[in-house]
């Protein structure tokens, strides 16, 4: 069996790769990455002497490089991580992540059926246990007030360039369920927070501005709500729905830790001073400055974490404070048994 991970380099997609390095139940596991900034190659570059293994460098929004890999590949499990993600980003190149986000998962849905579903829309027998795995987002249901949850049943209401984008992926991913007999998945995530985040997202930027000596800008008054989740606990849930999930469902995957982003930058703050004291009754509070509002951003965001991750109890031994000590550790240069 053949697997092939989209944006493997990234984030979220690096950390599921060093989930599954000794997982030998693949055949072959393909990493397709553009190699953008966002992409880290030299952390994952050991990964690839593995035999199983292989690097192909290609843009999901190129129709011929999909198509090449799934010709040269032919994968019985997409996961696609591949995305434009920084929402900032997004309100000043909106087409680019209409070209990558929509476009680019469009490519692959294409390429995917072609290979697994015959005329008659009935998949092949090689291709059974197939699934394509679509990673979104909370952003794609909009902003929530202080009441409430979103779940699988929500409405989509994108507020950002980079949601819409995200939406726009979902609905293709499962029109081509409803339409061509697809064998597709669904999640929802909360924001990650792990070792070896861009520094453009808010908890490494954090930690860099005061690396730097920088301030540190907050949206408005920093009121706006996040849930956050750990990037390992999100692979392990990944992992679950390969295993457990069923074709044609979609599933929230929340961290249940809400803080605002004033809140979370506080704490941010107050585990550096623990690890690397402020020097000469200065405080790393006063690095704070509030900074104008970002045009569409949302207030709060909140998922009700699906059924299934309890059942299996995914989450239990996983500590929201300690994940994230050992990331401020982690972009401090500092090893964990400083903690």
């Amino acid at each position: 069996m053949n697997i092939l991970i989209t944006g493997g380099l990234g984030f979220i997609g690096g950390h599921f790769l060093t989930r599954i390095k000794d997982n030998n139940s693949y055949d072959k596991i393909i990493v397709f990455d553009k190699m953008t900034y966002a992409s880290n190659y030299k952390r994952l570059k050991n990964i690839f002497e593995k035999k199983n293994f292989l690097l192909v460098k290609g843009d999901i929004a190129s129709k011929s490089d999909v198509r090449q890999v799934f010709h040269a590949h032919k994968p019985n499990i997409v996961i696609n991580f591949a995305a434009e993600s920084h929402v900032d980003n997004s309100i000043n190149k909106p087409d680019l992540f209409l070209d990558v986000n929509t476009k680019g998962t469009l490519n692959l849905l294409i390429e995917a059926k072609k290979l697994w579903v015959n005329k008659k829309n009935v998949l092949k027998e090689f291709y059974k246990k197939s699934i394509f795995y679509q990673i979104s987002t909370d952003e794609v249901f909009g902003s929530l007030s202080k009441r409430n949850s979103f779940d699988e049943k929500s409405p989509y209401s994108p507020n950002s360039p980079y949601s819409a984008s995200k939406a726009g992926a979902d609905h293709f991913v499962r029109a081509f369920h409803k339409t061509y007999n697809l064998p597709t998945i669904i999640t929802y995530c909360s924001n990650n927070f792990g070792p070896y985040q861009n520094v453009e997202k808010l908890i490494p930027k954090i930690i860099s501005c005061i690396k730097q000596n920088k301030d540190i800008p907050i949206y408005s008054d920093g009121s706006n709500i996040r849930d956050w989740i750990y990037v390992e606990d999100h692979c392990k849930a990944i992992s679950l729905i390969l295993e457990k999930g069923k074709p044609g469902k979609e599933y929230c995957i929340g961290g249940s830790n809400e803080m605002s982003n004033l809140e979370i930058c506080k704490l941010i703050l107050e585990i550096i001073d623990t690890l690397i004291p402020c020097k000469n009754n200065n405080k790393y509070m006063d690095k704070i400055k509030f900074v104008k509002d970002r045009k569409g951003h949302d207030f709060r965001y909140s998922l009700k974490t699906s059924k299934i991750f309890y059942d299996h109890k995914i989450f239990q031994n996983s500590s929201f404070k300690e994940n994230l000590k050992f990331t401020v550790a982690h972009f401090l240069n500092l090893k964990l048994k400083t903690l």
